[in-house]
Formats: C-alpha cells, structure tokens, sequence
C-alpha cells in the first residue's frame, strides 16, 4: 500500500478493471465505464491492482481539498454503470460520471464540486458547454482529436483552459473522446511532495514525520 493526504483521487477506468484496497477497509473492483473517488483526508493508505485485460485505458485526477478539508475523514466511494446518465446530442453523447450538466445530477462528492463528463463525439460533432468563470477548466483527448478555439488539440493532450462562460469543442476526426473537467479554483498555496499534497511545507514535514512514526493514519480524529 501506499500513503496519501490532503487530495482526492478519481479514477476513471473506460476500459478494464481495477482493484481498490485500503486502510478503512475496503476492497472494491471497477470495471468498463466505471469510477472510484477517494477522499485521502488526514491520511490514507490504499493499493491499485490492474488485472491482465486485453485493453486498458482510463484515467487518474487529484483534486486538491481546500485548506479547511485537509484533515478531514477519509472515504471512499465507487460509481457504477448505472449510477452514470448518458445523453445524447446531435452526433454524440455525454456520459455525467460526476456533477451536474443542465438538469441531470451526478455523483457529488463532500468537499469540492467536480462536474467530470466523458464526451463521445462522431464525424463532425459539435458541441457546446456552459462554464463558470470562476472555475478551473480542463479537457483530455482521450481518443482522437478535436478543436477548441480554431486549435487541433491532438489525441492523450491535456489543456487548461483560460476562463469564460462556454466552451466550443469540434470533433477533428471521425470519433473522438473527450473528458471534461470542472471544479472551483481554490487560489490557495500548494505544497507538494509525492503523495502528499498540502499547502505549507512545514504540513509536508509533519506528514513524513507521521508516516515515520506510524501516526499516519488518525484514528483518533474525532468526526
């Protein structure tokens, strides 16, 4: 196993299996289209197992908690098939794996909104998306290309976008597969080392020192 804190991990397997183990016991698999959020809080240890498959493609995000959630419980939860909305649009489709989009609910975390959409997109899709300004906004090609303001942003590219109210993506190919990322932009300063993300250094040394002393995890955290 290994040590996190202060982030939260989501993990989006599109195709394959993985295994989830961790230290408030759970052990949990997804598979084809389905997604785990983990809250590492004041600390969390856990292991990921890829079973051999014939194909796997996903990704992992960090989100990083606000300076008042560092130190909050950790947990766990997985998002099954059929927990995710799809809805189609005019040549293509978006599956909702967490937040809102118009008047469809997704999976809504404790700590950070995330609205976090795969988007299927055929031979010259188009499609638009609302955005707020005061969020941070990313797209990931996972599968072709497409275009985001007269700009072919190539496949496995990932783009942090500028701030605005909409978003205009063109499929460049015949499919495409896009994930749509947005959460609130924090402005708070980020400390970083490893697996620990927290916002002063001093914060990183007391987690090694804990990880030293066997006081990671905080089992006497009243919550």
């Amino acid at each position: 196993m290994h040590p996190h804190r202060g982030i939260e991990t989501v993990s989006y397997v599109y195709k394959g299996r993985m295994v989830h183990k961790d230290t408030l016991g759970n052990e949990d698999e997804i598979s084809d289209g389905e997604v785990q959020w983990m809250n590492s809080g004041s600390g969390i240890e856990h292991e990921e197992k890829i079973p051999a498959v014939e194909r796997l493609l996903g990704v992992q995000l960090w989100l990083n908690l606000p300076k008042s959630a560092k130190m909050s419980k950790p947990t766990y939860h997985s998002i099954r098939k059929s927990d995710i909305e799809e809805i189609e649009f005019d040549r293509g489709k978006i599956r909702i794996l967490t937040g809102n989009y118009k008047s469809y609910q997704g999976y809504k975390g404790d700590h950070l909104p995330l609205n976090y959409y795969d988007i299927h997109m055929y031979e010259n899709a188009e499609i638009t998306l609302d955005t707020l300004e005061d969020t941070s906004v990313m797209i990931f090609t996972l599968i072709g290309d497409v275009y985001v303001g007269g700009e072919r942003i190539k496949e496995k590219t990932a783009v942090k976008l500028t701030s605005g109210n909409e978003l205009i993506i063109k499929n460049a190919d015949k499919f495409a597969q896009v994930l749509f990322i947005e959460s609130k932009a924090l402005n708070e300063p980020v400390a970083w080392a490893g697996p620990i993300v927290m916002n002063t250094q001093e914060e990183i040394r007391e987690a090694y020192i804990d990880l030293h002393n066997a006081t990671f995890i905080k089992d006497n955290i009243r919550y």
